[in-house]
This record gives C-alpha cells, structure tokens and sequence, in this order.
C-alpha cells in the first residue's frame, strides 16, 4: 500500500492576530493512504437485529391496522350507499304498485265491465226466469261441486234456460 504526502494550502485570511515573536508559519502536510476494506466483513450484532426485526413487526402491525380500519370505512360507506340505492328502488317499486292497484281497481269496476258486456259482447241482463236460487229455507241444499252429477245437471240446467227470453 502506498501512501503519498499531500501539501494543502492555506487559506487567504487574514488572522486576527499577527505571528507573535517572529515565528514563521509552516506548510500543513498531510498523508493519503488508501486502504481497501472490501474484503471485511461487519459482524452482525444480535440485539440490531432483534431491534430491526421487532420494528419492522411494529411497522407492519401499525399497517395492517390502519388497512383493516380503511377496510371497514369502505365497506360502511358502500353499505350506505346500498342501503340508500334499496330505498330509492323500494320506493319506486311501491309507487308502481300503487300504479297497478289503481288500475286494477279500474279495470274491477262492475259498471265498466257491464258497459263493454252490452256494448261488445252483446249479452243482457237475465230474466227472473233464467235465475237459479240455492239454498233458500224451501230450496233443496246444492250437491257438492265434485261430483259428476252436479256438472251434469248444471250443463243442463244452463242449456234449458239460456234459450228462454
């Protein structure tokens, strides 16, 4: 290894105080000696690394911490809105109920639906002699509705008496 002596010059200032009692001034000199320590190796303290482990387990544990806060936020802020679009859409939903009760209410009204019976069906009102009441105190209590027999008699009762004025 080499080392070679360097001579550095002084800087320009005046001192404050002038050289006492006649003493001359000497050149600084200094010596580079270049030194390669690539091939050194740090030993590795157990406590740093204990220490840099320990804080990087902080680190992350403070991240994680504040990822599943952030988590939640988002997800209650989603929530709201969820909750805010099912609102809107149930609202929206029980005005076209509401839409459709009044037009079934509409369409329902006895006096419409005998308006287009006479007008477009051609049919009347029936004749007291078209009527057939059942179960009156002297009127015989009708069969159960299924049996055959019943169908039978009411096709034949309907057939005898639609031709009647």
């Amino acid at each position: 290894m080499a080392t070679a002596a360097v001579t550095l010059p002084k800087p320009r200032r005046r001192p404050a105080n002038p050289l006492a009692g006649g003493r001359a001034s000497f050149p600084e000199i200094h010596f580079i000696k270049h030194i390669d320590n690539s091939r050194l190796v740090r030993e590795v303290g157990l406590e740093k690394c204990r220490e840099c482990f320990s804080l990087l387990g902080l680190g992350i544990l403070v991240f994680l911490s504040v990822l599943l806060f952030s988590w939640q936020h988002l997800q209650c802020v989603r929530a709201g809105y969820k909750i805010e679009e099912l609102k809107a859409q149930c609202a929206a939903q029980q005005e076209w109920n509401y839409q459709l009760r009044l037009e079934q209410a509409a369409l329902a009204d006895p006096q419409r639906i005998d308006t287009l019976a006479r007008k477009h069906l051609g049919m009347v009102s029936p004749s007291p002699q078209q009527v057939i009441q059942w179960g009156g105190a002297d009127a015989p209590s009708p069969p159960p509705p299924e049996s055959a027999e019943y169908a039978r008699n009411f096709a034949a009762v309907g057939e005898g008496n639609a031709g009647e004025p």
